[in-house]
């Protein structure tokens, strides 16, 4: 049992609620970094999205490792542990003298977010009883879904403004803040449990299948389906996958307990619902910012500020929706999300063939409404079915599934555009007329496309041999971001399915006795 707070409750939500923000807003400010850092250190666009994924895969795939540790070593240590990591690497990464330093300091980003991130979850869970648990959490989630909202804003903002690398060096503030309250606001860890191990071959086994996916779903973008590389990495990631789970149902001290998933269908149906939300918050956080800077000429800055479009309804949905699931549980809610997800999906596509901002506006709005209802209700609703004695596990894999899914999300999503838009290209390129792309032209084409993505589309400054393709890599692209944006209706669907088949009504008072 977990000694009270020494400063009341209020105060562990408030340290844990800018912990959470944090970690998110990282992830949705450096979207719209890219295309300065890939300037920077001359690394294109495909291999530029390796800063988002070089976080998002540590931070994925030890998720459950970090959830584990906290139940075995306290949560408040491991919370401490994390928290200083995360600020040593962001100062890392915003200081990296060269793209390979970057990149692995963004692991320990990763790495130390998979430490803390399961941590800010148990501890407000283990700070409020069970009646209010659920509307604490659906604050937090809440908040920190709004700040991550945000991010985009102040990633164009601070990108035009101080450079890049203040978009990463903007942790170490939001760090001393948590820090200072969450010092003496959580309270002393308990003895660490004895007798029991940390699963280090299942860590390594789920992070070697999330790497293989995301790594064959990335690379088939610039290497093709056909490459052995690409084929290697997706087989790896299904042997990897069933290896974990035969490893993990034999295993003493397992790193995620397959059994409580099956015993507790509101957790197996919020883990699913948090994989596809993060598949579609990561995904469209790398999608939209191309729309709106390559296809609707905006600067890096402006599309931040017109991505507001998105949170303002999460600053008014997002503290409703905790109070929602109190009153009715957790079904209605995310069925209610994940619709609005598909409608979304169903408003944005045909608007994004006409590059006007109003058109898109509506469908904005609408995503911003159903992700804050999912992302703020989906960790009361596996947490009140699993004992406190595991809710360090529990919050791990619920946080493995929303950055694991974010990471195949951005790899799937820009995979689904990329291959799109360049089966359309060719035919728009026919169908005008002109001479096929050869190797030379179409790098010549990437190029100026790359480098507007820091400026807005400009066709003045495009070369004269490729400016003559521009209007066919404009519709081959409004195309690509319309099927972009069928594929987040069927995500949508597939939320609401398995919402409405696993998540039942409210848990009845005094279920989940075990706080402990």
């Amino acid at each position: 049992m977990a000694m009270p707070s020494k400063t009341g409750p209020g105060a562990v939500l408030v340290a844990m609620t800018v912990a959470n923000a944090m970690v998110l807003t990282d992830q949705t400010a450096v979207p719209l970094a890219l295309p300065a850092i890939g300037q920077e250190f001359g690394i294109a666009s495909g291999g530029v999205q390796w800063v988002l994924n070089a976080s998002l895969l540590p931070l994925a795939g030890l998720l459950v490792l970090g959830g584990r540790l906290g139940d075995l070593l306290g949560l408040r240590r491991v919370f401490l542990a994390g928290s200083v990591l995360f600020a040593v690497a962001s100062a890392a990464a915003g200081l990296a003298p060269s793209f390979p330093v970057l990149l692995a300091a963004r692991i320990a980003q990763g790495a130390g977010g998979a430490l803390l991130l399961p941590a800010t979850v148990a501890l407000v869970s283990a700070a409020y009883g069970s009646a209010r648990r659920g509307r604490a959490l659906g604050t937090m989630a809440g908040f920190a879904a709004v700040a991550g909202a945000f991010g985009p804003s102040l990633g164009g903002l601070l990108t035009v403004t101080l450079g890049w690398r203040s978009v990463l060096l903007l942790n170490l503030p939001l760090l001393v803040v948590t820090l200072v309250v969450a010092v003496p606001a959580v309270p002393p860890d308990g003895p660490r449990r004895a007798g029991t191990r940390v699963d280090a071959p299942g860590a390594a086994l789920l992070g070697i299948a999330l790497v293989g996916l995301v790594f064959g779903l990335a690379q088939s973008t610039t290497w093709g389906w056909g490459s052995p590389a690409v084929q290697a990495a997706l087989v790896t990631c299904v042997l990897a996958a069933a290896a974990f789970v035969g490893w993990e149902r034999h295993t003493a001290d397992p790193l995620m307990d397959l059994g409580l998933l099956r015993a507790h269908p509101h957790y197996l149906g919020s883990t699913l619902s948090q994989a596809l939300a993060g598949m579609v918050e990561m995904g469209l956080g790398l999608i939209l910012p191309l729309l709106l800077v390559l296809n609707l000429g905006m600067d890096p800055a402006t599309a931040g500020l017109a991505l507001l479009a998105s949170t303002a309804p999460m600053v008014l949905v997002a503290p409703l929706a905790g109070r929602w699931y109190d009153r009715v549980g957790g079904r209605i809610p995310l069925v209610a999300g994940f619709a609005a997800l598909a409608v979304s999906g169903a408003m944005l596509a045909p608007a994004a063939l006409f590059n006007e901002y109003l058109l898109l506006l509506p469908g904005l709005v609408v995503y911003g409404t159903g992700l804050a209802v999912v992302l703020t209700v989906n960790d009361p609703v596996g947490l009140d079915t699993v004992p406190g004695r595991d809710h360090g596990q529990a919050s791990g894999v619920s946080a493995t599934a929303e950055q694991g899914g974010g990471a195949i999300g951005i790899a799937l999503l820009y995979a689904v555009f990329h291959h799109t838009y360049l089966a359309r290209l060719h035919e728009e390129v026919a169908l005008r007329g002109l001479a096929p792309l050869t190797d030379t032209t179409g790098a010549a084409l990437r190029s100026d496309l790359e480098a507007a993505e820091q400026t807005g589309l400009d066709a003045h400054r495009f070369d004269e041999g490729t400016v003559a393709y521009l209007e066919a890599a404009r519709t081959a692209s409004d195309h690509g971001y319309r099927i972009v944006f069928v594929a987040v209706v069927v995500i949508g669907v597939l939320g609401m399915v398995t919402s409405a088949l696993l998540v039942r009504g409210p848990v009845p008072e005094g279920h989940e006795v075990d706080t402990g």
